[in-house]
C-alpha cells in the first residue's frame, strides 16, 4: 500500500493521464494546485521529490523521469539493454 496525500494523488493521477508527455513545472502547477507559476517558487519540485521517494525509490523500474530544463515526464523506460 501506498499512502499518498491529496496533491500527491493529484500529481500521480495528472502524471500518469499524460504517460509520455512532458509536462512543464507550469503546467503541473496549473491543474494540480490551480495557480500561475512562480519561477521563484519549488513547491512542483518538492511535491515530485515527495511523490518519488513513495513510487519511485523503493521500486526498480522508475516512473518519473526529470527532462532537464523543462519539468517531468511519467513513462517506463528499460532499466538496462542488456536484460531479456
Amino acid at each position: 500500500v501506498i499512502v499518498l496525500t491529496n496533491k500527491e494523488f493529484a500529481l500521480l493521477h495528472l502524471l500518469l493521464r499524460r504517460e509520455g508527455d512532458v509536462l512543464s513545472r507550469a503546467q503541473i502547477a496549473s491543474e494540480v494546485w490551480d495557480m500561475n507559476f512562480d519561477s521563484d517558487t519549488n513547491v512542483v519540485d518538492v511535491a515530485i521529490k515527495r511523490l518519488r521517494s513513495k513510487v519511485d525509490l523503493p521500486y526498480p523500474v522508475k516512473l518519473i523521469h526529470t527532462v532537464r530544463g523543462i519539468g517531468y515526464v511519467c513513462e517506463v523506460r528499460p532499466c538496462d539493454a542488456s536484460l531479456p
